[in-house]
C-alpha cells in the first residue's frame, strides 16, 4: 500500500513536470511590448527599475542572469518560468492542508484529497493570465507566488495543533508578508485579509507587547530589502529610475506617485466598465463550466471553516476593488490573487465531489469514468488557451525596434514617446549592444529629472550641448516633483522649448528622426518626412531619396501566431509608415520607385492584422 505522502509526492512531480514542459514550450524568445525590456536592462546591470523599484525581483534577476545558458532574456524569462510553477507547487500543498485539515470527513478518503489538488493546480496553471507569467519576464510571476505562499502559511498556522509551532509559523508569515513588498507593492491588499485571520484566531493576544515587537521587527526586516534603492543609486547605475537616493526621492518612487493619478479617479460609468471587463476577464480564466465547483468550493469552507472563508473572500474582493479603480490597460496580472482565491474555491469543491463519489455505492467502473471526465478539465483548458499563451514565435516587440533603429542613418538621433517601442530598445542598446551610435530618447521620460542623469551617463554630447535649456526645464519641473505650487502651463512652456531648443542646435549635425505619436507639439517648425518606420525632420518641402531597408517581419503575417490587442496596435504601424512612403513618392511623382516599395510589401499593406 503506497503512503499518503508518497503519493502527494509523486502527484508534485508530475504537476511540476507537466507545468514545466507547458511554459518551456510557449515561452517568449525574445522581449515583448511591455516592461520586458527595461526589466531585462535593470536585472543584467543592478539597476533601479520603474516605480515601485522591485527590489526583490532585481536582485533575484540579476542572479538568474549569471546563469551560463543561452541569452540574457532567456535567463530573466526562466526566473519567471520557475516563480510560476513554484506558485502551482505551493497552491497544491495549500489544497492538501485544506483538503486534510479542514475539509476531510473520513480518514479513509485522504486518497480522494490529491486528485483534487492535482487536477485544481494544473487548472490555475492554464489559465490565461498565469500562464502568460511564465512565459514573460514580469514582476507579476514573484508577486503570485508570494500570494501563494502567503495562504499556505495561513493555513498551516490554522491547522496547527502545536502552540509553539504555531506561533513560529505565524511569525514567519510576518516576515514573509513584508519581503513580498519588495517585489510588488499592490501585496497591500491582503493587509485587510491578514489583519482578519490574525485577529479572529488570536483575538487580544494579538496585542500583546512582545508580540507586537515580534511582529513589526520581522515585517521591516523584509521590507528592508528596500534599502537596495538608495545605495545602488548612489552607485549612479545605467537605469537609475528616480534617482532614490535622498527621502523625498525614495518616498516618490516606492509609492508610485506618477501612476497615482489613475488610481481611484474614476467615474461611475468607468467602474461599471471596469467591473464588467473583470467579469469578462474572470470567466475568460475559469470558464463558466467551472463556476458550480467555485460555489460548492465556497458552500463546503463555510460550513467546516468560516473564517478561512472570510480570509480568502476579503483578499478576493478588496483585489477586485483596487483593481477596477486603477485606470491602466494592463491591468489582468493585478487580478491574480483573487484568481488564486477562486482556484482555492475549485479546490474544495472538487474535494466534495471527490468525496460524493467516494461515499457513493456506484460501481467502480463508473467511477473511474467520472474522475476521467474531471481529469479532461485540464486538458480542455490547454487546448483552448494554447494558441493565445504561446509566444515561442513571437519576436514582435524584438523585431520592431530593430527594424526602427534599421531604418535610422548613422548617429541619428530619435524621438519617441511610445514605451512599446522604447523598453525593447533598451534591451537591444544594453544587452545585445546594436547600434551604439543611435541616440535613441524618450520624450515622456524627459518629463522626469532622473532621466536627465542618465542622458548624461549615455549622451552626454546631447545634454552638454543643451544643458542651459535642460537646466531651465529641471527648475520648473521641481515644485511639481516635490508637491510645491507649481504652474503647469509654466512646466509645459520649458519642456517645449527645451526640445525645440535641442532639435535646433543638433540639426545640422546630426540626422534627427521622429518616432513620435500625437501632434507635432515638438519639433512643430520642421516637415516630417516618412522613411521606413520613423519620420525624418527636414527644413523644407522637397523629395528626399531613401534607400527603405528590408523589414524584420517574423510572424506578422502568420495567422497562427496570436497578436493581443497592445501586440496589434503596435504592428498596425508597418502598413501605416509604409502608406505614408507611398504617398510621399507619389506626390513628388517617383511612381517607379513607389510601384517597387508596393510590391515589395504587399501583403502587409493588402492583407489586414488580426
Amino acid at each position: 500500500m503506497i503512503s499518503f505522502k508518497r503519493k502527494a509526492a509523486f502527484a508534485f512531480a508530475f504537476l511540476l513536470l507537466i507545468d514545466l514542459i507547458v511554459y518551456l514550450t510557449t515561452r517568449a524568445p525574445v522581449v515583448q511590448f511591455i516592461d520586458s525590456g527595461e526589466l531585462a536592462v535593470v536585472c543584467r546591470t543592478l539597476g533601479i527599475a520603474h516605480p515601485t523599484g522591485y527590489p526583490l525581483y532585481t536582485l533575484l534577476g540579476r542572479l538568474f542572469c549569471l546563469v551560463p545558458v543561452e541569452d540574457v532574456v532567456f535567463r530573466v524569462n526562466l526566473m519567471s518560468l520557475l516563480f510560476t510553477c513554484c506558485s502551482g507547487a505551493i497552491l497544491f500543498f495549500a489544497l492538501l492542508v485544506i483538503g486534510r485539515d479542514f475539509l476531510q470527513r473520513a480518514e479513509g478518503h485522504s486518497r480522494f484529497v490529491i486528485w483534487p489538488a492535482l487536477l485544481t493546480c494544473l487548472i490555475f496553471s492554464l489559465t490565461p493570465t498565469m500562464w502568460s507569467q511564465a512565459t514573460s519576464n514580469e514582476v507579476y510571476s514573484l508577486n503570485v507566488l508570494f500570494y501563494s505562499l502567503i495562504i499556505l502559511l495561513v493555513l498551516l498556522w490554522r491547522s496547527s495543533r502545536k502552540a509553539a509551532v504555531g506561533e513560529r509559523i505565524f511569525f514567519l508569515l510576518m516576515f514573509v508578508y513584508g519581503l513580498s513588498f519588495g517585489n510588488h507593492m499592490s501585496t497591500v491588499l491582503l493587509l485587510p485579509a491578514i489583519l482578519y485571520i490574525s485577529t479572529a484566531t488570536l483575538g487580544k493576544r494579538l496585542f500583546r507587547p512582545r508580540r507586537i515587537v515580534f511582529i513589526v521587527t520581522l515585517f521591516l526586516l523584509g521590507l528592508s530589502i528596500y534599502l537596495f534603492l538608495p545605495i545602488r543609486s548612489a552607485q549612479d547605475p545605467l537605469m537609475d529610475w528616480g534617482n532614490p537616493e535622498g527621502w523625498a526621492e525614495f518616498k516618490r518612487h516606492v509609492t508610485g506617485w506618477q501612476y497615482q493619478v489613475w488610481m481611484f479617479a474614476q467615474s461611475a460609468g468607468e467602474l461599471g466598465s471596469n467591473l464588467t471587463n473583470f467579469i469578462r476577464l474572470f470567466f475568460h480564466q475559469f470558464p463558466i463550466y467551472l463556476l458550480p465547483l467555485s460555489l460548492v468550493g465556497i458552500w463546503r469552507i463555510f460550513v467546516c471553516c468560516r473564517r478561512i472563508l472570510a480570509f480568502l473572500l476579503v483578499a478576493f474582493l478588496g483585489n477586485v476593488l483596487y483593481g477596477i479603480n486603477y485606470g491602466i490597460p494592463d491591468i489582468e496580472p493585478y487580478f491574480l490573487s483573487s484568481f488564486l482565491a477562486n482556484a482555492v474555491f475549485i479546490g474544495a469543491g472538487l474535494h466534495f465531489v471527490f468525496q460524493i463519489i467516494a461515499d457513493s455505492r456506484i460501481r467502480r467502473r463508473l467511477v473511474h469514468v467520472i474522475l476521467a471526465l474531471f481529469v479532461l478539465l485540464p486538458l480542455i483548458l490547454l487546448k483552448k488557451n494554447h494558441f493565445e499563451a504561446d509566444r515561442s514565435r513571437d519576436h514582435f516587440a524584438h523585431d520592431f525596434a530593430s527594424n526602427i533603429v534599421r531604418s535610422a542613418k548613422k548617429d541619428a538621433i530619435i524621438l519617441t514617446n511610445v514605451w512599446d517601442h522604447y523598453s525593447p530598445w533598451l534591451y537591444l542598446r544594453f544587452v545585445e549592444l546594436k547600434r551604439p551610435d543611435v541616440s535613441y530618447l524618450d520624450t515622456e521620460l524627459c518629463r522626469r529629472s532622473w532621466y536627465f542623469d542618465y542622458l548624461r551617463q549615455n549622451h552626454d554630447g546631447l545634454y552638454r550641448i543643451s544643458e542651459n535649456e535642460i537646466k531651465k526645464f529641471l527648475t520648473e519641473v521641481h515644485p511639481f516633483e516635490n508637491r510645491q505650487p507649481f504652474d503647469p502651463q509654466v512646466i509645459e512652456r520649458a519642456y517645449v522649448g527645451m526640445f525645440n531648443g535641442f532639435l535646433d542646435k543638433n540639426f545640422r549635425s546630426r540626422p534627427l528622426y521622429d518616432d513620435l505619436i500625437g501632434g507635432p507639439k515638438i519639433g512643430g517648425a520642421y516637415l516630417r518626412v516618412p522613411e521606413g518606420m520613423v519620420l525624418s525632420l527636414r527644413d523644407s518641402l522637397g523629395y528626399y531619396p531613401y534607400e527603405f531597408p528590408d523589414l524584420e517581419l517574423r510572424g506578422v503575417l502568420d495567422e497562427d501566431v496570436h497578436r493581443d490587442d497592445r501586440t496589434l496596435f503596435n504592428l498596425k504601424r508597418y502598413p501605416f509608415m509604409i502608406d505614408l512612403r507611398l504617398r510621399f513618392l507619389s506626390d513628388f511623382k517617383q511612381e517607379e520607385e513607389a510601384e517597387a516599395l508596393f510590391r515589395r510589401y504587399e501583403p502587409l499593406l493588402t492583407q489586414p492584422l488580426q
